[in-house]
């Protein structure tokens, strides 16, 4: 995350049926559209740690039967070194 203030929307919108709205600038397209900024990881952080720990960083995308999709950060490192 760049900072405190940073959202994944630029605006919201409640309909009258009381649901919520996000919408992001596209730049692309030059509008907003509705959706969420995708989230990144701080990867410099992550390789620094993965640096101490003499380690090895590996990302995997996992999506189950229902179609949800999880990200996973692992470091692999050997804890007797």
């Amino acid at each position: 995350m760049i900072g405190d203030n940073v959202t994944e929307y630029d605006y919201q919108v409640i309909d009258k049926d009381g649901e919520v709205h996000n919408y992001i600038w596209d730049d692309e397209d030059g509008k907003m559209v509705e959706g969420k900024r995708d989230r990144v990881p701080p990867y410099w952080r992550i390789n620094r740690i993965a640096e101490d720990l003499q380690g090895k960083v590996n990302y995997t995308t996992l999506v189950d039967s229902r179609g949800k999709v999880t990200k996973r950060i692992i470091i692999e490192y050997d804890p007797t070194e």
